[in-house]
């Protein structure tokens, strides 16, 4: 079985926490933040008024592909919110089970800081060969720029600082994901190097 990773960030920001929960809680500005999150596909009804088990179509374009994704949400109120995400079909194998999720603390009256997590397991055939590293190097990166997003969305930065993920991440994303090389099944094409 796969192993679950888990990446947090932070950044403080100089603004209320309740002007940043103000923005985090409308659903539309939490879920998309994400840079692979283009999309709601919901009733407006349920972006105004979220509650816990809402079920939200996220669509995602991740290196050219489209797809959507299930956020149910599990966690919403108390400067605070969170879901995980599935594949819509139960019969399709999930590759990335995983979840977010967002939490403002007050430092004050015009400062909070904004906390964001992502916590998954990769089930792809090279996930227990190269999955850590991968994980490492990527999600860092994508939490840091969901930060500066929102900060910049905030104003309480002038300029987001951009994070760009290196080249090995597509690299290793899509070798992560093979199933054979050179004729041999992928997992034992690696362990015939140890």
């Amino acid at each position: 079985m796969a192993e679950t990773f888990e990446t947090r960030r932070e950044l403080q920001l100089n603004v209320s926490a309740d002007e940043a929960w103000e923005w985090l809680s409308n659903i539309s500005n939490a879920m998309t933040v994400n840079q692979f999150h283009v999309g709601l596909d919901c009733d407006p009804a349920d972006v105004r008024d979220p509650s816990v088990g809402l079920d939200v179509p996220i669509v995602h374009e991740i290196y050219g592909k489209r797809h959507v994704r299930l956020g149910k949400i599990t966690q919403y109120g108390d400067y605070e919110i969170a879901w995980g995400e599935r594949l819509p079909d139960p019969n399709v194998k999930d590759t990335f089970p995983h979840s977010e999720g967002w939490k403002v603390e007050s430092l004050g009256p015009s400062s909070c800081l904004l906390r964001n997590r992502i916590r998954g397991r990769p089930m792809y055939p090279l996930v227990d060969i190269i999955g850590k590293e991968l994980w490492d190097l990527r999600m860092p990166l994508i939490l840091d720029n969901d930060l500066q997003d929102v900060a910049f969305t905030l104003g309480a930065i002038e300029r987001k600082q951009h994070f760009e993920l290196p080249p090995l991440v597509s690299v290793l994303h899509r070798l992560a994901q093979a199933r054979e090389i050179n004729g041999m099944n992928a997992k034992d094409f690696f362990d015939s190097f140890v």
